[in-house]
Formats: structure tokens, C-alpha cells, sequence
């Protein structure tokens, strides 16, 4: 079950270009993702859409989350019949278009339609094909290309965090959202030209069905199903936790949210090396695993905002590891020519998660919240995340185990 292109991938040359323009597409395609905890923050205290819950706002975030894992499938076929470019650039207009028609939002519903849907419809077909042309240009040096343009996500959380925080209070969310919007059609306008697959690479133009039968890629798809209900939680709600429970500025939790996108920057390049050496599907599983520790033994007990800056940072370097790492592990086990649908098929498998897992959070924080005072207790929230990065590293365990018993696939 595993391919390899005819002609060996160059580790290097044009390849470097493409991680760069990979690198863009993960900056404004996944930093804005990340950081909606600043836009949540914001609706839910500045009331500009009208009293509004937790859960009503988290269900814009897991929409936009669940767009780009929904249209998965879809961005992996186009890609490989209409082609890359075309594919990612089609998913830029969308994104652009939908952050600009939120900027006009009246009620909630309408951030469903267009923050949610349309921007994550939208990243998805812009992300499919950058994630996976990183890997057709290298070899030896797959996990530390692929983790310099996942970190794009980490930087993009980085700058997108504190700044869109700034441009909410300098210019008022709607012209945050239209200014974000232009800086997205045109940095990866540019990114999309020079963007492109191996030309010895021919992928298929359909899924092989038979991966839907084998027990390995199922256990590597339930690797995306669990871990997303809990994945999302420290980015959505480490703002809240920062006003609320220690009582800081709306600037120090879009600051500390921006700390997991920095660490998770820094995670994806260096557990990249580590994986090329010790095997990605072993360090991926470790990601998880630590990933969900770090939600359940180290973010309850933050107290001040030193504390919650230091389970920022270890949260967002072992989760940003994981981020890089999924897909290279895919490109380890079934080559890389059909890489486009296969990964489309794996972030298929957020979907159920990414849509329940935010609204479930914010349901969990609404019961949790003290009527008279406003004030959260953030623990259950917690468990609820760390609990289901537990079990999807336990689905990592399971894909080498399995791995072991067919002995037909090649882990590196």
C-alpha cells in the first residue's frame, strides 16, 4: 500500500518555495482560526451583536473550524483534477469574502453564515493543497518541511492574536475583520502562483476505497475524530479564562492565546526534526498525549498570568507537533501521489468534533457560570478537553499496533 513517485523528490530546490507559500497559506488561513478566542472575547463583552452566550458564540467558531475538515474530501479531489493552484486560489476568494460580509453581521446568525461558514469552507480548500505539496518535494527531510509550513498556524496565531486586538480597539471589529480580510486576498493570491505540486507526480482523480476497509488508515482517522472536541479548548477559552478567572485585560488573553500559536510555531519545526529521527507516528502520539495532560494537570492549577503564559506555551508546542506531524505520518504510510484526497479523507474526520466539541464547551461554561458574580469555574471544561486528546493518542498507540500486525505499510 505504499507508493513512491518514480522519481526520487529533490529534498530541497524549488521545494523550499513551496514551504514558503505553504507557510503563508497555514499564516491567514489557520492564524485567523486561532485567533476567533479575541473576536469571541469581544462579541460576548462589548455586546455589539446583543446579549449572546458562550455557547452561541462558540457555535461561529466550530463552524469555521468544521468548514475547513468538511470540505476535506471535496479541496483533495479538485485538487487533483483542476489542479492546486486553482484549488487554493478558489478557497482565498471565499475566505476573503466571507470575513468582509461578517464585517456587516447585525445578529449572530449572521457570523454562522459568513465568520463560520463561508471563511471555513473557504480555508479548506485554500489548506488541502498546501499541506500537501510540502511533502512531494522531500524525503529525508519530510517532517522538518512540512513542520516549517505548519508553523505557518503558530506565527499566523502569533501576529493574528494581539494584532486583530488591536485593530478591534483601534477601528471597531468591522473594519478589523474587512482590513484582515484584503491582507488575506492578497498575501495568498501571491502564494497560490507560486505554489505547486512535483510535475513527476500524476495523483489519482479518485479515493482507492479500499483504505475505507483497512484498519490502519481507520485508526489514523480517529486520530482527527477524537482529538477534535478537545483541541480547540485552550485556544477559545484561555482569553476567557485570563478575564475572568485572573482577572486581566482583554490585551493579556489575546496575548497568552497568542503564546500557543508561537509555541505551536516552534513545536511544529522542532518535533518536525525529532520526528524525521525517532519516527513521526511515535512523537505524534506523545504530542497527544502531553497535549491532554497539559489541559488536565497543569491549566487548572494557573493562578496568575505567568502561569497561564507557561501552560500557553507547553500546550501550544506539544499540539503544534501533532498539527505537522499528521500528515507527514499519512505520506509515510501511503506515498505520496494521492496524498491530496488521502489527507482530504484524514481532516474529514475533525468534522464531528469540531462541531460539537466548541458548542459542548461553551454549554459546559454556561452551566458552570455563576449568575450573580459572572464567574467561571473552568475545570470541567478543562477535563472535557484534555480527556478526548487522551484517547486520540491512544488512536495513534493503535495505528502502530495494527501497523505491526499487517507489516504491509512502511512507517518511517
Amino acid at each position: 500500500m505504499h507508493h513512491d513517485a518514480h522519481e526520487a523528490p529533490p529534498d530541497g530546490g524549488y521545494g523550499w518555495i513551496c514551504v514558503l507559500c505553504s507557510f503563508t497559506v497555514h499564516f491567514f488561513a489557520l492564524g485567523i482560526e486561532s485567533s476567533w478566542g479575541v473576536y469571541q472575547s469581544h462579541y460576548f463583552t462589548s455586546h455589539v451583536l446583543g446579549p449572546v452566550s458562550s455557547s452561541d458564540l462558540a457555535w461561529v467558531g466550530s463552524i469555521q473550524a468544521t468548514g475547513q475538515p468538511l470540505v476535506g474530501i471535496l479541496a483533495g479531489i479538485l485538487a487533483q483534477r483542476i489542479g492546486f493552484r486553482i484549488t487554493g486560489f478558489m478557497g482565498t476568494c471565499i475566505m476573503c469574502m466571507g470575513l468582509i460580509a461578517a464585517s456587516f453581521s447585525t445578529h449572530i446568525w449572521h457570523l454562522y453564515l459568513t465568520q463560520g461558514v463561508m471563511f471555513g469552507v473557504g480555508s479548506g480548500f485554500a489548506f488541502i493543497p498546501a499541506v500537501c505539496i510540502p511533502s512531494q518535494w522531500f524525503t529525508k527531510h519530510r517532517g522538518l518541511a512540512t513542520g516549517i509550513a505548519a508553523s505557518g498556524y503558530g506565527v499566523g496565531g502569533l501576529v493574528l492574536s494581539p494584532l486583530t486586538q488591536k485593530l478591534i480597539d483601534h477601528l471597531g471589529f468591522r473594519w478589523a475583520l474587512r482590513a484582515t480580510g484584503l491582507m488575506t486576498l492578497l498575501a495568498l493570491g501571491v502564494a497560490d502562483i507560486f505554489l505547486k505540486p512535483r510535475a513527476s507526480i500524476h495523483p489519482p482523480t479518485r479515493i482507492d476505497k479500499n483504505l475505507m476497509t483497512n484498519k490502519v488508515f481507520l485508526f489514523l482517522c480517529s486520530i482527527g475524530l477524537f482529538s477534535g472536541p478537545g483541541f480547540y479548548v485552550p485556544l477559545f477559552y484561555v482569553p476567557d479564562y485570563a478575564v475572568n478567572k485572573l482577572e486581566r485585560s482583554a490585551q493579556d488573553g489575546a496575548n497568552s492565546a497568542a503564546l500557543i500559536s508561537a509555541f505551536s510555531a516552534i513545536g511544529r519545526v522542532c518535533l518536525g526534526i525529532v520526528g524525521d529521527h525517532l519516527g513521526h507516528l511515535h512523537i505524534l502520539s506523545l504530542c497527544q498525549f502531553l497535549g491532554g495532560v497539559g489541559q488536565m494537570a497543569i491549566w487548572p492549577f494557573v493562578h496568575n498570568l505567568a502561569g497561564l503564559m507557561a501552560f500557553s506555551s507547553f500546550y501550544g508546542f506539544f499540539t503544534g507537533g501533532y498539527v505537522s506531524l499528521y500528515p507527514v505520518v499519512a505520506a509515510d504510510l501511503y506515498g505520496v501521489e494521492g496524498l491530496a484526497s488521502i489527507t482530504g479523507v484524514m481532516f474529514s474526520s475533525f468534522v464531528p468534533g469540531t462541531l460539537v466539541g466548541p458548542p459542548a464547551s461553551g454549554a459546559i461554561l454556561d452551566r458552570h457560570t455563576d449568575p450573580s458574580t459572572g464567574k467561571i469555574n473552568f475545570l470541567p471544561v478543562q477535563l472535557f478537553g484534555g480527556t478526548w486528546l487522551i484517547v486520540s493518542a491512544f488512536m495513534a498507540v493503535m495505528v502502530k499496533v495494527f501497523h505491526d500486525k499487517r507489516g504491509s505499510i512502511v512507517i518511517r
